[in-house]
Order: structure tokens, then C-alpha cells, then sequence
């Protein structure tokens, strides 16, 4: 892509540059935002330090470059920006449009590393105008980055410290090599950021491989911002600077040869090389059966579960059946109008969805969904499942959706947290949504996250290889947004996790990897003389496709709580045909629970004059073995969503499926659950049906 780079003259605007450059992108312009008459602006935004020495990265890398002087201030300082007139932000805005009439660019290369802060804003931006934000320091660890940096020979110097430990009379022009050691020093003694993201330095970068001049200081001065004798803040004054040509103008390689850190990640995490795409032989498998319609699917009629007391609902059986028009877009129009009307009916609007679970009958259908999809979610979408499954025939897509608000006004002083992860730049991170979602959502201690996929964050490309190095990549890449949401957040904290599959096969190395990954989280916190962490179980199902062609999607919704202090019970009970497996996982502050209740079929296979008796049975001790389980918790659980997956060609399943929401009705009474009937194509072991359920207080 033709890419803008957004200049500070600092370290990361310049590395970045560096990263767009090895991954291909073609740096066509530089673009700066400048204070007005004076060094240094008081900018949430901008690091305008050291803007004397802007004007000569023009002559260093023979590129055009567009400068505006910053006229607005901080006035949206929110989490999430809105476009506001005033707001420094529309400098930006300006500027960038300007570039992008000028020289036709299709991306802007920025040097975030951990301020939301900043991504957000750029973001918002490059979506108005099109542009695609390349921002691949984006969480990289510090250390590491600092030492990648300096490796790469960019030459840089501090020209401003406001920390603990840095002294502008001593630490002021020093370069980055030298001060490494010691800003490490720093972070252990402390908790500096080594790469300064506190604000507790900024450097202006003299010479890097993209240069073809370099930069020289001829003329300096130091300011004493404040002589604060734990803190003191300085910085310099450049009154004079050349560029002098260097040994060698061409560039060869930004970076050296194989340090992609999302190539590196994955060379690590992939034990063997499975570098086969197997997406199209499971695509050919899949078609190669015919019509995968479910035959005996239910009736959809909307299913709406009682609202909790900490304000969640649950609405599902949503879908386009009812449309005139043929076609994925006229149901997904249908399906939205549906979904209108039943959140008008009970008093909720669009931005109250916190999750939504979409199935479709075709993933072809994917693009052509989304651009209906898309006008119905403005900032910050919900978090989003979207998977094939064998819908019955002329049912196009299903929806089931999670909602939110508080039910008690705040009071005085109190404070509520709802948050989205909504990142859109390219980054080594994880990867940028595909589509109107956010990565996850946050409603106080719950996170629900979207499904991911093995896509290599920085190219947006799934991974070619098997389906145990997807399902590594994929796993990584929900560990990765559960740490972006909330700091210390991990597997382990995970109360529910589904795992989408293509092949029955692959269920056991699916497994396997999520082991073994669940044990490396647990190993990362000091486990000796403490209580087993209780994770909630692992459910992987076959369904026919998934986005992309992968062949692993992961979706979980985790708890910031004690896994250590969760409480669990498991119980087994024979019934006709076979067996019911009931698990239940309830946090530690009693908030929330997950339920597996799993039925699977014993060896003899039932007679078709038997199976409506036996029906019957397994429904009882499906809804019995569920309110047991509500029993046990001692806790006013609301249970929200019964998430139904059963297999779509086995008739004693189609059977259950047909009874089981009024069995739960009768049962459980206003308690009842939302109950989304799901069909696959397998199930663990020899499951035929199973339950998974979401309560809540």
C-alpha cells in the first residue's frame, strides 16, 4: 500500500516506518503536526518536542512532506472519540486528507505501542477518510522492542526526561544505546516504560536505515521544565541542524531478514511444520456429502430468557425466514427487523448488545451479510461469533444476542466500566477486525470475547498449516485480547470456551493444544500451596466452514476473579439410550456460572419404536440435571442462554431438540433460559446433543 508515515522525530514513528517498509508498503509521504510559537504543546495527541528538526526528514529520506500547525485542543479526552469540532483531533483529520488527495495514499503508518489513548483517535480518523491505520509496535513488549530498535541501527538521543531517575543535566542528548542499561534499571527499580509510553522521555531520531541522510546537531540548548527534586522534566532546544549524505543512500532491507515478530511467535508455538492448507480438502469434504440442511430443525420462534439482576438479557431465534425477497442480504434485512422489534418490545436499543452469535448457511454469504450487518453498529460494535452450520433449508442465518444495562441507577459516587476492544490497525499484536465487531467487551469483571481465527495479525492472511498450529495461533490470540482488556487477564480465566471445528478428527489435537496452553497460563502465576484453578470446560464442534477457511475458531467469555476459589461439580446419570455428563463452573464472587450438560448415545443404538419413550426420558433428566445444578450453586443464578448444539443427521437428536425449550419452560418456569438450537455436524465422543448454558446474577 501507499502508506502516509505520521512523524514526531521520535524512536517509534521511525521504527514504524521501518516495520511498514518490511512488510512490503510503499512510504510515499511524511506528515507532522506542529505547535504554534512555542517548543513544547500540551498535547494528550502529539509529541511536539524537538519540532525545530521536522523539516529536515524531508531531505533525509527525499520524500514530500505536509506539516499543519495544531489549532485545536483536548476536548473529547473520553476512552471513545467522537468527532468534535475544536478538538486537536481535526488537525489531524485535516491533515491527512490533505495527503491523501495529494498523494493518493491508502494507509498511515503510526507509532502507538500502548496508548488506546492515541490508537483510538487515529483510528477514528483513518476510518472517516478511508485509510488504513499501520500501527505494529502496537503491545510489542517493551524490552524487547527497545533492543529490536537499537539493533536495527536507529541512532536516537533523549531530548526530553520527566521520570524518577532520569536527570535532564545528565540523561539529556545521550543516545539510546547508552541509555538502554539503564532505562531497564529504571523499570525493575521503577516500573519505568522502557520505551518511555509514560511520557517519561522522548527522543528525536538522527539516523535510521531508510535515511539516505542522516541528521547532525550543530546548535542546542537545555530547558528546565521543572527543577522538581524527585522529577525533575527538561528537555532541548535544537537552534541549529544539518544532514549530511551518508556511505550509503540504498535501503536493502528495513529490518533484518526474518524478525517479523508474528512469524517469530508462531515458529515458536509450532513444534512441527504443518504448512499444508487444508481448508480447501475440508471444504471438498464437507460439499462432497451433498445438502447439509438439517432436516428436523425447530421452529424458530423468539426466545427470551428473564432479565438478571445485574441487568443481562438474552434474545435468540432471530432470523429472515419471513423475507419476500430472496436472498442473504433481504433475510439479513428481516432478521434485523425482527431483532427491532423484539428489543422495542422489552425496552432495549442496538447499542445494548454486548455479543451476538451469527450462523449462516453459507459462509459465501459472508461479504454480502456484512454490508447489511454493518449499517445497524456504529462505534464499537458488539463482539461477534460467526460460523456455518447446516441451518434448515431455506433459513439463511440465525442470530442470538447477549444484552446489557444497568438495571439500578449509579449512584453518587460509584462508578460502572463498560468498555470495548476495538482495534483496526494493522499490528504484530493480534489480528485487526475483519468485519463490524469488537475484539471483546467488557461489562465490568465479564469479558465476552469474538471469535478468532489463525490469522497472522500483520498480514491479515490465515495461516497455512494444520489445524494444531491454528489452533496454537487462535488460542494465542484470545490470550493476547484478554491481556489488552484488563492487565493480568489470562486463560485460566476463561469460564466458557467453545471451539469451533471442520473436522471430527482434529477434535482430540484441539484438545491437546488448549491443554496445554491452559497449562502454560496456570504455570505463568505462582501455583505451589495453592488451590487447582478451575477453568470452565473446553466444548469443541464440527460445523461445516469457518471464516476464511480456517479450521479452528475459538470464542470464550472470561471473569476477573479467583479461578482458584471457583467452584465446580460434575455428575454423571444413565438414562435411556445412554448418558447425561453435567459440569458447572460458578465464579468465585458467586456472579456468574457456566453449565455443560452433554447427552451421548451408548453403544446399542435405539429402535425407532423406542426412541419416543426414551425421548421423553432424556428431556426430564436434561432439565433435571440442570436445575440440580442451579440448586447446588446456592446462588440467585439467572440462567441466560441454553446454547444447543446438536447433530444435524441423528433423528433421536432432532427428537430432543423438538421438546427440549418447553420441557425447560415447564421445569424451570420464568427462570427459563434463552434457549438457540444450534445444528453441527459432530460432537465430541459420542455426544449427540449438548447444552451449554450462561447464568448470571
Amino acid at each position: 500500500m501507499k502508506v502516509v508515515a505520521l512523524i514526531s522525530g521520535g524512536k517509534d514513528s521511525c521504527f514504524n516506518m521501518m516495520q511498514c517498509v518490511a512488510a512490503g508498503h510503499n512510504i510515499v509521504a511524511l506528515a507532522n503536526l506542529r505547535p504554534a510559537n512555542t517548543d513544547e504543546l500540551d498535547s494528550y495527541m502529539y509529541q511536539t518536542v524537538g519540532h525545530q528538526a521536522i523539516d529536515l526528514y524531508a531531505e533525509a529520506m527525499d520524500l514530500p512532506l505536509y506539516r499543519r500547525t495544531i489549532q485545536g485542543s483536548s476536548l473529547d479526552t473520553t476512552r471513545d472519540y467522537s468527532q468534535t469540532e475544536g478538538d486537536e483531533v481535526e488537525d489531524l483529520y485535516h491533515l491527512l486528507n490533505q495527503v491523501k488527495e495529494a498523494e493518493g495514499v491508502e494507509a498511515v503508518s503510526v507509532g502507538a505501542i500502548l496508548s488506546d489513548y492515541q490508537r483510538v483517535r487515529v483510528e477514528n480518523v483513518c476510518v472517516r477518510l478511508g485509510l488504513q491505520p499501520l500501527a505494529y509496535l502496537w503491545r510489542r513488549d517493551q524490552e524487547a522492542l527497545l533492543s529490536e530498535m537499537i539493533s536495527c541501527d536507529l541512532h536516537a538521543l533523549l531530548i526530553k526526561v520527566a521520570a524518577a531517575g532520569l536527570d535532564p543535566e545528565k540523561h539529556l542528548g545521550k543516545s539510546l544505546s547508552f541509555m538502554e542499561p539503564y532505562l531497564k534499571q529504571l523499570s525493575e527499580k521503577y516500573g519505568v516504560h522502557v520505551c518511555g509510553e509514560g511520557g517519561e522521555y522522548e527522543t528525536l531520531t538522527l539516523d535510521c536505515p531508510l535515511f539516505k541522510k542522516k541528521l547532525v546537531v550543530d546548535a542546542v540548548e537545555t530547558v528546565i521544565h521543572s527543577a522538581d527534586a524527585f522529577a525533575p522534566v527538561g528537555y532541548l532546544r535544537f537552534t541549529q541542524l544539518h544532514t549530511e549524505d551518508k556511505d550509503s543512500a540504498v535501503v536493502v532491507r528495513a529490518v533484518p531478514h526474518g524478525s517479523c515478530p508474528c512469524q517469530s511467535a508462531i515458529d515458536r508455538m509450532t513444534e512441527e511444520a504443518e504448512y499444508a492448507d487444508q481448508a480447501q480438502d475440508n471444504q471438498r469434504e464437507f460439499t462432497s456429502r451433498g445438502d447439509l440442511s438439517c432436516q428436523w430443525g425447530p421452529e424458530l420462534p423468539v426466545s427470551c430468557s428473564p432479565r438478571s439482576t445485574r441487568g443481562y438479557q438474552w434474545i435468540s431465534g432471530i432470523h429472515g425466514f419471513q423475507s419476500i425477497e430472496p436472498g442473504i442480504q433481504a433475510q439479513t434485512t428481516a432478521a434485523f427487523t425482527l431483532l427491532q422489534g423484539e428489543l422495542d418490545r422489552r425496552g432495549w436499543e442496538l447499542k445494548n448488545i454486548v455479543l451476538v452469535h451469527l450462523y449462516v448457511r453459507s459462509m459465501a454469504d459472508f461479504a454480502a451479510l456484512n454490508t447489511v450487518y454493518k449499517t445497524h453498529f456504529g462505534l464499537n460494535p458488539p463482539a461477534r461469533v460467526c460460523v456455518q452450520a447446516p441451518l434448515p433449508a431455506g433459513r439463511l442465518l440465525q442470530v442470538d444476542c447477549l444484552l446489557h444495562d444497568w438495571a439500578q441507577p449509579l449512584e453518587e459516587g460509584c462508578y460502572r466500566q463498560r468498555e470495548a476492544l476495538h482495534v483496526q490497525s494493522l499490528s504484530h499484536w493480534a489480528p485487526a477486525n475483519i468485519g463490524p465487531y469488537s475484539q471483546a467487551l467488557r461489562v465490568e469483571e465479564s469479558v465476552f470475547c469474538a471469535g478468532q481465527i489463525a490469522l497472522v495479525p500483520c498480514t491479515m492472511q490465515l495461516l497455512k498449516a494444520g489445524t494444531r498450529s491454528q489452533a496454537s495461533l487462535s488460542f494465542s490470540h484470545v490470550e493476547k485480547v484478554l491481556e489488552a482488556v484488563s492487565s493480568g487477564l489470562t486463560l485460566a480465566h476463561v469460564l466458557q470456551a467453545h471451539c469451533y471445528a471442520t473436522q471430527h478428527r482434529d477434535i482430540p489435537t484441539i484438545r491437546a493444544v488448549w491443554d496445554n496452553t491452559l497449562r502454560a497460563a496456570r504455570e505463568k502465576e505462582d501455583s505451589f500451596g495453592k488451590p487447582e484453578i478451575h477453568s470452565g470446560p473446553l466444548l469443541v464442534t464440527v460445523v461445516p466452514a469457518l471464516p476464511r477457511g480456517a479450521t479452528v475458531e475459538l470464542h470464550v467469555t472470561a471473569i476477573r476473579d479467583d479461578p482458584r476459589e471457583r467452584t465446580s461439580h460434575r455428575i454423571t446419570t444413565n438414562v435411556a439410550f445412554g448418558s447425561i455428563d453435567c459440569q458447572m463452573v460458578v465464579s468465585s464472587d458467586g456472579q456468574c456460572a457456566s453449565l455443560s450438560l452433554s447427552f451421548s448415545l451408548s453403544l446399542s443404538r435405539p429402535s425407532s419404536a423406542s426412541e419416543v419413550s426414551g425421548v421423553e426420558e432424556v428431556l426430564q433428566a436434561l432439565t433435571a440435571a440442570l436445575q440440580r445444578a442451579m440448586e447446588k450453586t446456592g446462588a440467585e443464578l439467572t440462567p441466560l442462554c441454553a446454547r444447543v448444539f446438536y447433530k444435524y443427521d441423528t433423528p433421536l437428536a432432532a427428537q430432543a431438540v423438538q421438546g427440549l425449550e418447553d420441557c425447560l419452560k415447564t421445569t424451570l418456569g420464568h427462570s427459563s433460559p434463552s434457549v438457540a438450537f444450534v445444528p453441527v455436524l459432530s460432537l465430541p465422543d459420542s455426544q449427540i446433543l449438548h447444552l451449554s448454558c450462561w447464568l448470571s446474577l
